[in-house]
């Protein structure tokens, strides 16, 4: 079989470096929702109880629903990331229809498309313009990773992107002077401390959910988090679905992780946003181009 060539340029070619695996068990469950810059918070008090009934709980199962309805969007953005003590950067641009549709172009610093990338939840196919390769295969995670290899599923991605968060099966809350901190077990996860989302958010308690504003949703002990989420510099943005509804959404979104006892980070940036355009299923699949030579994944 002739080699996968996924780095055409030298803006991509350290990306083929970067591990392949990104804590997928925390990813697995990760659903994010919008947010903006951390800052100080008010006085510390004692967490509710976790019930999957009270203000805590309607409150996250708001967030859930918010996320969950956004079922399309198109970005242009950049992506940041450090590994193996390298920082790779490169600008991008992204249609997302859930659920598992997605295509993702990197392109090239001159703006035209180093390779392009289309899932449409079952089947992979991808463009490699310098080396003129037109690849197709099952869309998992590693044969996604061939292309971003952070060890993502497009799904994981696609929930990164798109602003979803997880679905709650119970939630307490903790009043942190005006703002309010959600503790949430996941649906079909076990209730302890290694297994539980905690979001921060501006405002009350009985805020209106599609208008909360997430600052930070960290997974794990509240010392020892697995995984944490920053949402950045948030905006609000009309939803093309929802009659040009405003919704928040992050210009940018952080996430850090340990990874054999080194710290990775992914930032994902965005220029430009439409939230709940319409798509069509057919846009997810690539054709093959003339003269483009095959590659066949398994």
């Amino acid at each position: 079989m002739e080699k996968l060539n996924v780095s055409p340029n030298e803006a991509l070619t350290s990306m083929a470096k970067t591990p392949r695996r990104l804590v997928s068990l925390f990813l697995s469950t990760l659903f994010l929702a919008a947010g903006c810059q951390t800052g100080p918070w008010g006085s510390v008090k004692s967490f509710s109880p976790r019930t999957p009934e009270g203000q805590a709980m309607k409150l996250a199962a708001g967030l859930y629903q918010r996320g969950a309805s956004l079922n399309t969007l198109a970005a242009r953005g950049g992506v940041n990331f450090i590994a193996d003590g390298r920082r790779n950067f490169f600008h991008f641009e992204a249609l997302v229809l859930k659920p598992g549709r997605l295509v993702f172009t990197a392109l090239n610093p001159t703006g035209n498309p180093a390779f392009r990338l289309a899932s449409d939840g079952t089947q992979l196919t991808g463009i490699i313009y310098g080396a003129r390769q037109y690849i197709t295969g099952p869309a998992t995670t590693e044969n996604f990773g061939r292309f971003i290899p952070l060890g993502l599923s497009p799904n994981q991605l696609i929930a990164i992107m798109s602003g979803s968060q997880v679905r709650p099966a119970s939630a307490s809350y903790q009043p942190l002077g005006e703002n309010t901190e959600l503790t949430i077990v996941p649906a079909e996860t076990l209730d302890n401390d290694k297994n539980v989302w905690r979001l921060r958010l501006t405002g009350g308690l009985t805020q209106d959910p599609l208008k909360a504003v997430i600052v930070t949703a960290v997974h794990g002990e509240t010392l020892n988090p697995d995984i944490t989420i920053r949402y950045l510099s948030v905006r609000e943005l009309p939803r093309e679905d929802e009659g040009g509804r405003l919704e928040p959404f992050p210009q940018a979104v952080e996430v850090g992780w340990n990874l054999n006892q080194q710290k990775r980070n992914l930032r994902i940036t965005y220029d430009d946003v439409r939230l709940g355009l319409t798509l069509e299923p057919a846009t997810f699949t690539l054709d093959k181009p003339a003269g483009f030579k095959l590659i066949q994944l398994p």
